[in-house]
């Protein structure tokens, strides 16, 4: 099939939708991700969660180069190992979400929240403009969003050193 709204010259291939139950990819040596179809060209397509912080294995899209959804996931339960395993390394490539081990000091005098803390990627300080910008995805795990846009977790709470949890209580 080829699209009519494609440039004059330019073909344009249609690919039907993928099926989950028979879904199987492939990596190049380029390190992209590619659908594998029988009688079809492979097609190269990008993985996203819908909800990476919530449900990271849960309504997973899967799209064209261009962006267009070809699949969604709900869950990835119903796709063979291999699939998941490939999806889930993509995942995780495209949502790093630095996780905070300790929290060093709040520091509160300038109208916005100063974080000195120790991340799985080393120390850093985040500054933190609102209240709303630290999300609970549950009661004892949340994300803090710093000035920048970048996104830290706080996967579990109880696991915090002391200190850290006397900081945070000043918080949250």
């Amino acid at each position: 099939m080829t699209d009519a709204n494609a440039p004059a010259g330019e073909k344009k291939i249609e690919f039907p939708p993928l099926d989950s139950t028979s879904l199987l990819l492939r990596t190049d040596d380029r390190g992209r991700l590619f659908a594998v179809r029988e009688g079809l060209e492979d097609q190269q397509v990008i993985a996203r969660s819908a909800f990476p912080w919530s449900k990271p294995n849960a309504f997973v899209s899967l799209r064209s180069k261009d962006g267009v959804e070809l699949l969604m996931l709900e869950s990835l339960d119903g796709v063979s190992a291999a699939a998941r395993e490939l999806i889930v390394h993509y995942l995780d490539a495209s949502t790093f979400i630095p996780k905070i081990r300790r929290i060093e000091k709040v520091d509160l005098e300038h109208g916005y929240q100063l974080w000195d803390v120790e991340t799985e990627a080393g120390k850093l300080q985040l500054r933190v403009q609102e209240r709303e910008d630290i999300r609970f995805l549950s009661e004892t795990r949340f994300t803090v969003k710093d000035a920048n846009g970048n996104v830290y977790e706080i996967a579990d709470l109880n696991q915090l050193d002391d200190q850290s949890q006397r900081e945070l209580s000043r918080v949250v």
